[in-house]
């Protein structure tokens, strides 16, 4: 997104230029695209290209000035480097440390937009984080890069209001569209070096860090947290790891038994009859689940069907329903449009119903229930007292 609008800015400024006799004073190019080398994909079979260089080899830039070291620290890379002679740097989500030997390069410095309210959520994942904690108010700022992580000057930040159930991804990109154009707007006060005057010093001591995520982290736990905290959580984890709850499911089975049945002057003969017994079958999966939203009326809980007890799920009421309830902690209802099961491709839970006539899904991971034995703890404490343990 950032490269794209440069581009586009540039080629813009380049034309109004050459229109106006050379007395267009935002005029500048884009002599070089740094991105990170290709990876592997699918257990290093396929090599995954940069959509990055795909997008700068679209748009016009020779391959020649398209850059993808395997470190900033490369001797040769930043030999490339000094040789261009940049007057500005712009990095966004690059992903790797900035060693200071790239950082005395530029004439003007380096800027980066990292998408959080610095000194906020400093770190890889500051969107996500954000919103795991419940936040739709999110902002962008253009900070001046420094090798402490995300710790240099503000140049300026904008705001921006998503909505309940938008994703992380959707937020990301409407916020690096904003950044691109708070970048393109600081240029002329960049590129003449006024910025480095006007730029604001961050308080360190407000600032917070939004560590890489976990596949962990994407594992909901209906007992431990509410609606709001699982939707939350879905839409920031939405792209990688995604959220999914463990399910234990019981489906009624029919039983078919073989019986005897005696012929006329003849020995007995087997052969089936179905008894109509019914027999339960349990089995336990880890579920995936997107498109999940917070559902604020409990009388959308069928309790005829089973009562509302903290993870439980079942179908919204309706024959036309599609969708999945999960109850959640303090009795909340947590709604899910889609999921998939292990192995199979994703569908509306109303599939997965009809699939099995009859299951019940209940979450795992209940809280246990422990008793604390009063004259045990007397005992502890007492032996506390004696190794001089102050229990104040």
């Amino acid at each position: 997104v950032v490269l794209r609008e440069l581009l586009l800015e540039s080629n813009k400024s380049i034309a109004e230029d050459e229109a106006s006799g050379g007395a267009w004073r935002e005029k500048f190019q884009v002599s070089a695209v740094v991105t990170r080398p290709s990876k592997r994909k699918t257990h290093g079979k396929v090599l995954e290209g940069s959509p990055v260089a795909s997008v700068a080899t679209e748009l016009g830039l020779s391959e020649d000035i398209i850059f993808s070291p395997e470190s900033a620290k490369d001797e040769d890379f930043l030999r490339e480097m000094r040789q261009l002679q940049p007057s500005l740097c712009v990095t966004a989500a690059y992903g790797n440390i900035l060693p200071q030997e790239f950082l005395d390069i530029p004439t003007y410095g380096t800027v980066n937009i990292h998408p959080s309210e610095l000194p906020y959520f400093r770190g890889p994942a500051p969107v996500q984080r954000a919103m795991m904690r419940g936040d739709r108010n999110l902002c962008v700022s253009l900070a001046f890069t420094v090798l402490k992580m995300d710790a240099g000057k503000i140049v300026d930040q904008k705001w921006l209001r998503i909505e309940d159930n938008e994703t992380s991804d959707v937020a990301l990109s409407k916020l690096f569209t904003l950044g691109s154009e708070m970048l393109i707007e600081s240029l002329p006060k960049l590129l003449t070096g006024a910025a480095h005057g006007e730029a604001k010093e961050q308080d360190d001591g407000n600032a917070t860090h939004a560590p890489k995520l976990s596949k962990s982290e994407g594992v909901l736990q209906p007992y431990g947290m509410t609606a709001r905290q699982c939707h939350d959580t879905n839409c920031a984890l939405n792209v990688w790891p995604g959220t999914s709850i463990k399910f234990k499911c019981l489906t009624p089975v029919n039983v078919k038994k073989k019986g005897k049945v005696a012929g006329a002057g003849a020995a007995e003969t087997e052969s089936e009859s179905e008894l109509g017994e019914e027999n339960m079958k349990e089995d336990t999966f880890v579920m995936k689940i997107s498109e999940t939203s917070v559902e604020e009326s409990i009388e959308e809980w069928d309790s005829e069907k089973m009562p509302m007890e903290v993870g439980r799920a079942q179908m919204y009421k309706g024959r036309k329903s599609v969708d999945m309830l999960v109850v959640c902690a303090e009795k909340t209802l947590l709604r899910v449009g889609r999921i998939q099961l292990p192995g199979k491709k994703p569908m509306q839970p109303r599939a997965f119903f009809n699939g099995r006539k009859g299951a019940t899904l209940t979450a795992e991971g209940a809280p246990l229930e422990v008793e604390f034995n009063p004259e045990i703890l007397s005992k502890i404490a007492k032996a506390d007292v004696g190794r001089g343990i102050n229990l104040n």
